[in-house]
């Protein structure tokens, strides 16, 4: 699946592999099926207007002809070789055209579209950010843009090679997740990374599997090495395992309303988030969504028991961006299990339901070497409803968080209060922190659906509560 940078040999590039691409491009063809399993998700109208950027010979298309069935096709790509194999193998329900076109720069006569998706081909353009915002531009009131490209990290392996001779590998850099295409005008982004290790025999191989699936383009300026350097090189590769590493970006925009929900987060670990989360979850007939969950080796997992006590239906569960055994901070947990956490690869799930979304721990709880909870809720744009205690203590620790998320702008839709009722505490609250108290969940015999659905009744209903929403700084 291909794209430009430099303008036509890059093209002349990707033209002369069409004869071979699809022998070698394993990895493109999985990415396209992940892409297109993606977007199967995301609410598109019956026969969506689809328009794809880079198709190559056709992996993403025909991935999604087996989910969406009949469409309106508009399949593109810079070259005509790889347009004319795709047209000879495929065959579309619905109706297609087929048009060479530089997707950096599309043609603004196409019309509107549904979808526009794009698989590997985007890490092309030269102005990523630019073409995206182009490319959108195009979308229909609602429609979607999904694209999977590559991100930072990618080929690590093969740069390490390079810098134990002391160069820098040719190949090109690519931008870290969380800066892809971050605030394009009128869209809504929601981005998830993956990273997949590809074996080779040796760096040959590796190299070879670029050149047959024309993606050996050298970065911009840069020269191919001597070819004694190079064998030092390849040497060094095989010496460690001749693997390679592909930080994978999959990103979507949506062109409509920013969802309607609350981040549900707590002055403390422990203090009743999963229970008010599934409280409003009920209220409100929301969607459910725990991006970051530990603690599974001791104790049941949050997603599970939102689901038993809202009685939520499998649809409107949205799986954990992450689930890790130690029941302690995301960044601790990731640190003993040797998994790895960026804060920026979280994003919000697709839907157009209510979302009701719960934090793990409280506002600074780390996440990665670098973000806490509180620069997660700022990324995801949604309005805290902050759990507090309601015993002696709670003053000083709600009214901390509530000024850490004033400090950082982050809207506070309000208060709950988990334990004994407290008018005192809650009037220190509603009076010091001004904030309003939503709810005083008391301390309760059974913990049931019964008991959910009875505190259900108390709340609000969402629109009412979001129009007080007070912003951060006020």
């Amino acid at each position: 699946m291909t794209e430009q940078v430099h303008g036509r040999p890059v093209a002349r590039r990707f033209g002369d592999a069409a004869g071979r691409y699809e022998r070698q491009a394993g990895l493109q063809r999985d990415v396209a099926e992940e892409l297109a399993v993606r977007i199967a998700r995301l609410p598109l109208p019956a026969r969506p207007r689809i328009l794809e950027i880079g198709c190559g010979t056709g992996f993403l298309a025909e991935a999604l002809a087996r989910r969406l069935g009949p469409a309106c096709w508009t399949l593109t790509d810079i070259s005509p070789a790889m347009l004319e194999t795709a047209r000879r193998r495929l065959a579309l329900p619905g109706t297609c055209r087929f048009l060479a076109m530089d997707g950096e720069h599309p043609d603004a006569e196409l019309g509107e579209f549904d979808l526009i998706c794009s698989s590997m081909a985007v890490q092309w353009f030269g102005d990523l950010d630019a073409g995206l915002a182009r490319l959108g531009g195009l979308l229909a009131e609602g429609g979607w843009m999904a694209v999977a490209t590559l991100a930072d990290g990618t080929f690590a392996e093969w740069r390490a090679a390079h810098a134990r001779h002391g160069v820098d590998a040719a190949v090109r850099h690519y931008p870290r997740p969380g800066d892809i295409g971050a605030a394009l005008p009128g869209l809504r982004r929601i981005m998830q990374a993956e990273r997949r290790v590809a074996p080779h025999h040796d760096g040959m191989a590796f190299l070879r599997g670029l050149k047959a699936i024309g993606a050996d383009a050298p970065a911009p300026g840069r020269r191919p090495l001597p070819a004694a350097m190079l064998k030092r090189i390849l040497r060094s590769f095989d010496t460690q395992g001749a693997s390679v590493t592909y930080h994978l970006a999959y990103g979507t925009w949506n062109k409509g309303e920013a969802p309607r929900g609350v981040f549900v987060t707590g002055t403390d670990t422990g203090i009743g988030k999963t229970l008010v989360s599934a409280v409003l979850a009920c209220a409100w007939q929301a969607d459910y969504w725990k991006p970051l969950q530990t603690g599974v080796a001791t104790e049941p997992d949050d997603t599970g028991t939102v689901a038993r006590l809202a009685n939520l239906p499998p649809g409107r569960i949205h799986a954990p961006h992450a689930v890790l055994q130690a029941p302690l901070s995301p960044w601790a947990a990731a640190r003993a299990e040797g998994a790895r956490l960026d804060a920026s690869d979280i994003a919000l799930p697709a839907t157009r339901s209510p979302l009701v979304v719960e934090g793990a721990g409280g506002l600074l709880v780390p996440i990665d070497d670098r973000a806490t909870m509180i620069d997660l809720i700022a990324c995801l744009g949604l309005p805290v409803v902050l759990v507090a205690r309601s015993t002696l203590g709670t003053l000083n620790h709600t009214l901390l968080s509530l000024e850490a998320l004033r400090a950082r702008g982050i809207p506070v839709a309000g208060v709950v209060m988990s334990g004994e009722p407290s008018a005192g505490n809650r009037l220190g609250i509603e009076h010091f922190g001004k904030v309003r108290v939503l709810a005083e969940i008391p301390q309760l015999p059974d913990v049931d659906a019964d008991a959910v659905a009875e505190l259900a009744r108390g709340i609000e209903p969402l629109d009412r509560i979001l129009a007080a929403v007070r912003p951060g700084r006020a």
